[in-house]
């Protein structure tokens, strides 16, 4: 992030200041002037000191505060993805942290401002209880990895609705053609998200179970389409009430979770990476 004028004015102040009081001091201790004889006199040095102290202490106070986030310079830059996140810190990781939770539509704030304020704990603390997360405001490595996982989901999701009406083909897992889990299997081998191709009641006990109401982009939604409560069919949510998958009429197509043939087949969800 490029720092603001007053930032530049406070640092360089800063600078002078520090320097300043350390010719002080190494001259009170050899008690030699660091200028000569024909330099600055010390009580002339001193006033120097203060008189930075103070206009330092006075830039301090006008550095710029945008909606609650204050910006902050790339020098207060913070540690590495084990780093746990939390209000008070900056620096680019957290430039990072409030960019993914933007495009997760969590930080709505206009503008990344590096500054882990009021605005990013409340994002952090809206995308950990969607996530089923323990809600602290502070980013630790499940929620870091979480984000992570949801951003290539988001991916998936986007990418799905590139194979619309790819006709249905019993064990088919390709473009030419796709079963259920085929087409999923595709996608998230595609993003990366490896697994062994399987059958959807199978995909019924992988990862963790997901209730209705706390459905995320790239969960697995699933469906019992021949006999009662046997799972037969699995789909990707995309949100908004809504899956897509690989159908026998319709091929790769998009439906609601809740309309009158799909929901009172619906089986329940899993959230696999």
């Amino acid at each position: 992030m490029t720092a603001s004028f007053s930032e530049k004015i406070y640092y360089q102040y800063l600078y002078i200041a520090v320097l300043s009081i350390m010719i002080i001091k190494w001259e009170q201790i050899h008690q030699t002037p660091i200028l000569g004889r024909e330099g600055v006199d010390s009580s002339l040095k001193k006033t120097l000191a203060i008189g930075l102290t103070a206009a330092l202490i006075g830039i301090s106070s006008i550095i710029p505060l945008t909606g609650g986030e204050h910006v902050y310079a790339e020098a207060s830059a913070v540690g590495t993805a084990s780093t746990v996140l939390s209000q008070g810190m900056s620096g680019s990781s957290v430039g990072s942290l409030q960019s993914n939770l933007k495009i997760l539509g969590y930080f709505t704030y206009p503008n990344n401002t590096a500054y882990f304020g009021s605005i990013t704990a409340q994002a952090v603390r809206d995308f950990q209880q969607a996530y089923s997360l323990p809600v602290t405001g502070s980013v630790d490595t499940a929620t870091q990895t979480s984000i992570s996982h949801a951003l290539v989901k988001k991916q998936i999701v986007a990418d799905a609705s590139n194979y619309m009406r790819v006709p249905y083909v019993w064990g088919g897992a390709t473009p030419d053609g796709f079963d259920c889990s085929g087409f999923i299997s595709f996608m998230f081998n595609k993003f990366g998200v490896t697994f062994n191709r399987t059958s959807s009641s199978d995909m019924a006990v992988m990862g963790t179970s997901v209730a209705r109401a706390g459905l995320q982009p790239g969960d697995w939604v699933f469906f019992a389409l021949n006999d009662p409560g046997v799972i037969s069919h699995v789909g990707i949510y995309i949100g908004n009430g809504e899956f897509i998958s690989a159908t026998r009429s319709m091929g790769i197509y998009i439906q609601k979770l809740d309309n009158s043939y799909w929901g009172p087949k619906y089986m329940g969800a899993r959230r696999f990476y």
